[in-house]
């Protein structure tokens, strides 16, 4: 079946300027009517669309869209497998959520009790989904889904004591940077402190044969590298020059 360009529009719910949007970019060629030169599409054009909406609800950029279609039927069902996995997660995430706010509830009127692991094993998948969300793609581009994977089992299954180190860790290593930002004297006592504390962050979050030297330096690289991390450690210290700070102490000290 054959679409004009405002049935096509009016069919999967976007506008027409976004379909023509997408055709100057490439990333949807309308195919044209040699006598009219009306813009039309056929059921090829309307499943290349659906593809690319689902992947604009998972928030890829368009230039990422784009390579992803124009490779092969097979990578792409394994890109959209791969979204599916995510999706499933988010929902087991999502019931899980609800499942231990009721408990929380029932136990707040004395209806129940929680064990200490119960109370505090969503806000850890918490700090998980959060990584996720924002760093994922590059961490796992760069250290793979296996390693990613067991760090964050290892995160999940942390003690009430041990979540909370990881806590007060994570506000130390910014005070003491803070502290330490815009230094050029990185042999000082206080510098190869807050490397021990990274290191010890790290050690809570990736287990023992994951970490290497070359792993802690290359995680420093991205801190400078991805706006996001130098912003992290700006907004932590209020120094912009923080991530550079801790970049090279710890390439001096791993």
């Amino acid at each position: 079946m054959s679409y004009s360009i405002n049935e096509l529009a009016k069919l999967a719910g976007i506008s027409t300027r976004t379909l023509r949007y997408y055709d100057k970019q490439g990333l949807l060629k309308a195919r044209r009517d040699p006598v009219n030169n009306y813009r039309y599409y056929e059921e090829t054009e309307v499943d290349q669309l659906q593809k690319i909406l689902f992947l604009k609800l998972f928030d890829l950029p368009l230039e990422q869209i784009k390579k992803v279609m124009q490779t092969s039927p097979e990578t792409q069902y394994q890109v959209l497998r791969s979204q599916r996995t995510k999706l499933v997660a988010e929902q087991q995430y999502l019931d899980d959520l609800i499942k231990n706010l009721d408990k929380t509830l029932a136990t707040m009127k004395g209806e129940t009790q929680m064990t200490d692991t119960e109370k505090f094993a969503t806000l850890k998948k918490e700090v998980i989904k959060n990584n996720e969300k924002q760093y994922g793609t590059e961490i796992r581009e760069k250290y793979g889904d296996a390693q990613i994977d067991c760090s964050n089992q290892k995160f999940n299954s942390l003690s009430e004591n041990e979540f909370s180190h990881f806590k007060e860790l994570s506000t130390e290593i910014l005070t003491e940077l803070k502290n330490l930002a815009n230094t050029t004297d990185i042999k000082q006592p206080a510098a190869k402190h807050l490397f021990d504390l990274h290191k010890e962050y790290l050690l809570t979050l990736w287990p023992k044969d994951q970490y290497s030297a070359e792993a802690h330096k290359n995680l420093a690289k991205m801190y400078i590298c991805d706006e996001r991390f130098s912003k992290y450690y700006e907004e932590g210290t209020g120094n912009p020059e923080a991530a550079k700070t801790l970049k090279a102490i710890i390439d001096y000290y791993a």
